[in-house]
């Protein structure tokens, strides 16, 4: 097991309506308080956006009841290192969790598990918890991959530092009170940036004149970005899509990717809604022990952001990982939102 890794989960509500970022919000749960819950996995629901388990448990009395968790979605789980298996229901458990704000039996989202054998694994980024394997080299930027979790401080902590203008604030404001909880992120495919962000796995695909960059999102919802090696400059006349028009040069090792021709999104600029001139520039660079990616990114968006905004982040070499085709459930995303 790795040692514990540093994250640290910031409220996004102030920023964003909590409908659209429903997979992440944790407006429903004290954050302040926390529970420590024994007894037996009575079902478990490997659904995306969200993993549900409901633990039964029985009082000193004799009485028994049961608690259902909210765990991270499959491919966050699987990113960290959690394992179906040791959650199956049948299996006897300590989970530690954060209550819900309704009061006593309300659904509780949950930090990490502790199986019958000793193992703890985590069951949310919040838990500051990765079962990693052991690093293996790259031979390329092409391969499997996912952002360490120091590298995702929380989307709000991310986006702190973003100088948005009075428009900027303005549309923001308006994507609040146009937001009526249907369109919320959980099964919708949403733009760059924002995507490679999540701490799960993403994969890059390198072709003679294309690189193909494949990701879940954390929702289990499959996008595809592709980046065009074989154009100078971008064409006249792009017409403006979800993931923009790519185009990508090699310094040395390092990909460049350039992206413009972005369909205006409400989360284009991480959390603010995006403008028609967006514009993109990304930097993959291979470490020289050849085990983790640099990535940096560099947003521009004049009318939303009075100056550019980077980022970087960390990504670890992955090959232990697949994509894991748990599509996003509609209803399970709605119900996040009900509750």
């Amino acid at each position: 097991m790795s040692r514990p890794l540093m994250f640290v989960l910031c409220a996004i509500g102030a920023l964003a309506p909590a409908a659209v970022l429903a997979h992440h919000s944790r407006a429903n749960y004290d954050m302040t308080k926390e529970i420590v819950v024994e007894g037996t996995v009575a079902d478990l629901a490997w659904t995306n956006p969200h993993i549900s388990m409901t633990l039964e448990t029985q009082s000193p009395g004799g009485k028994q009841s049961r608690l259902q968790i909210e765990l991270a979605s499959v491919s966050e789980a699987l990113a960290l290192g959690l394992k179906k298996e040791a959650i199956e229901p049948g299996a006897h458990v300590v989970v530690r969790a954060h209550p819900g704000r309704s009061g006593p039996g309300a659904k509780a989202v949950g930090l990490d598990v502790r199986t019958s054998d000793g193992t703890v694994y985590p069951l949310n980024i919040d838990a500051r918890l990765a079962i990693t394997p052991a690093a293996r080299q790259a031979s390329g930027i092409a391969g499997h991959w996912a952002p360490t979790l120091e590298s995702y401080p929380g989307l709000a902590a991310i986006a702190r530092p973003l100088q948005v203008t009075e428009a900027g604030r303005a549309a923001a404001a308006e994507a609040r009170r146009a937001s009526t909880g249907g369109g919320a992120l959980g099964c919708d495919p949403f733009p760059p940036p924002l995507l490679s962000l999540f701490p799960d796995l993403r994969t890059i695909e390198v072709n003679d004149s294309t690189v193909v960059m494949r990701f879940e999102g954390a929702v289990g919802v499959l996008m595809e970005r592709v980046v065009q090696l074989n154009l100078d400059a971008h064409p006249a006349g792009v017409t403006p899509s979800l993931m923009g028009h790519s185009i990508g040069r090699w310094e040395g090792e390092t990909l460049v990717i350039d992206t413009v021709g972005f369909t205006p999104h409400r989360l284009g600029v991480l959390l603010f809604p995006s403008g028609p001139n967006k514009h993109l520039v990304e930097r993959l660079t291979l470490s020289q022990d050849r085990l983790r990616l640099e990535y940096t990114l560099t947003l521009e968006d004049p009318g939303v952001l009075a100056a550019p905004f980077s980022f970087t982040a960390i990504w670890n070499h992955r090959p232990d990982l697949e994509f894991s085709g748990v599509a996003c459930d509609p209803e399970v995303a709605r119900k996040a939102l009900q509750e």
